[in-house]
């Protein structure tokens, strides 16, 4: 059951005081819809019982971006400002998805997501549905995403994995996804977890990728991953002329700019790859 039918702030449908609770497609996780305020959020509540918040959206404002974890994996626009093909691995970061349709240029936004019953929800609680450019696909195994052609995206944007799901984050796996990208693609990523687990996603990733960037997230909460195909230039003033025409042209609720002196000091440069 999806609970109330009638309708909320920008169309959303209602939800109950108390939210609404739903049973993911992966058996014993659970889902809940509940709204605080001005803000709508997903919660994640996996077997173990612990509970991850996936995604908050404003009720006014849905395409603005409210959660640091969606602001930071945006910082992609500085390393890769021209985005006409993404792929976001999984529905839980719907304010990135928002985002993406509403502010960037890009023609073909693919989502895959394993859940089912995630993809029904994004639809039916955060208005979030395919249309010219924007497809969902459901995919258990990332079969989708791994057939794809060599070399087709600009940035693929991953997103935080719980821990009892299969991870993207093996060695061959990434190697794959590698491989998808176009010769200045971009993976982003949010790491959670101890830092022992955190520090063994890094150097996994880092077997893959050149070039990579990784950085705190603003409440420490989590760890930020930019990881690029091929090497690039480091100059901070390239940077900051990409955040000023991007602050000039989108609204978003924050600086581009912010991101700059965090990515640049967590940089690493790759030998032998």
């Amino acid at each position: 059951m999806l609970g109330d039918t009638s309708m909320c702030t920008h169309s959303f449908r209602a939800v109950p005081h108390e939210g609404v609770t739903l049973n993911s497609s992966i058996a014993g996780n659970e889902l809940k819809v509940v709204d605080n305020g001005a803000y709508r959020s997903l919660l994640y509540r996996s077997k173990d019982g612990s509970e991850l918040l996936s995604s908050q959206i404003s009720l006014m404002h849905p395409d603005i971006p409210t959660t640091s974890d969606t602001r930071e994996l945006l910082a992609s626009f500085l390393l890769a400002p021209v985005q006409n093909h993404v792929m976001v691995v999984g529905v839980r970061n719907i304010g990135l998805l928002k985002f993406l349709r509403s502010f960037s240029s890009a023609q073909f936004i693919e989502v895959i997501e394993r859940d089912s019953s995630l993809i029904s929800t994004a639809d039916v609680y955060f208005d979030l549905r395919p249309d010219e450019r924007l497809t969902i696909q459901q995919d258990d195994n990332l079969d989708y995403l791994l057939s794809r052609s060599v070399g087709t995206y600009d940035v693929i944007y991953v997103d935080q994995i719980p821990s009892e799901e299969p991870g993207i984050r093996d060695v061959a796996m990434l190697d794959s996804l590698c491989g998808k990208l176009n010769e200045t693609g971009v993976m982003m990523t949010i790491l959670r977890g101890n830092n022992i687990s955190i520090a063994r996603s890094i150097d996994q990733v880092i077997q893959v990728f050149p070039h990579v960037f990784v950085w705190d997230s603003p409440e420490g909460d989590s760890v930020v991953l930019a990881a690029v195909k091929h090497r690039q230039l480091v100059n901070p003033l390239v940077f900051r002329e990409r955040a000023r025409k991007l602050d000039s042209r989108v609204n978003a609720g924050f600086s581009f700019a912010g991101f700059i002196d965090p990515m640049v000091a967590g940089e690493y440069r790759v030998t032998g790859l």
